[in-house]
């Protein structure tokens, strides 16, 4: 696991740190540190209310909040397309983690279509941690980096 992977964890909910930290070494063992990548965990209320204002306002609707949550700008209405389905999301609760898997280059990548495989690794480790996976969610919500504690 890498500094930044730890350190992630170590900022989410008690019970989450124990299955996150699960999964990851599972992650370790199968594609190694250098084959995943944990793009996000705990979120702060500005990010979930940008995100969530993809695709439902104007562009420059959605770069204000974007602004004032600290992320990037998106260029091109082509990029203002819905990216959650909720304002409560558990990462606000410091409950769940989007791990992508890395191109050969080192990069995070969402496809999909070129990088099933992987994927499909990441959501056996989530599964084998305990975790709800994006992944096995409603077709036209799946979410496959998406991975959060199960409620009891």
């Amino acid at each position: 696991m890498t500094g930044r992977t730890k350190k992630m964890i170590s900022e989410l909910d008690r019970r989450a740190q124990f299955a996150f930290t699960r999964m990851c070494e599972l992650l370790d063992e199968r594609l190694g540190e250098e084959g995943y990548y944990v793009f996000e965990g705990l979120r702060k209320k500005e990010v979930q209310e940008a995100y969530y204002a993809q695709g439902r306002e104007s562009l420059s609707q959605v770069n204000e909040k974007r602004v004032k949550a600290g992320l990037y700008l998106l260029r091109s209405e082509k990029q203002n397309y819905k990216i959650t389905w909720t304002l409560s999301s558990k990462h606000l609760e410091g409950k769940a983690m989007d791990i992508l898997p890395l191109t050969a280059e080192g990069n995070p990548t969402w496809d999909l279509a070129h990088f099933r495989a992987q994927f499909e690794i990441i959501r056996d480790c989530g599964r084998e941690a305990g975790l709800e996976c994006g992944a096995d969610w409603e077709t036209d919500k799946q979410d496959w980096p998406h991975y959060q504690l199960k409620e009891a």
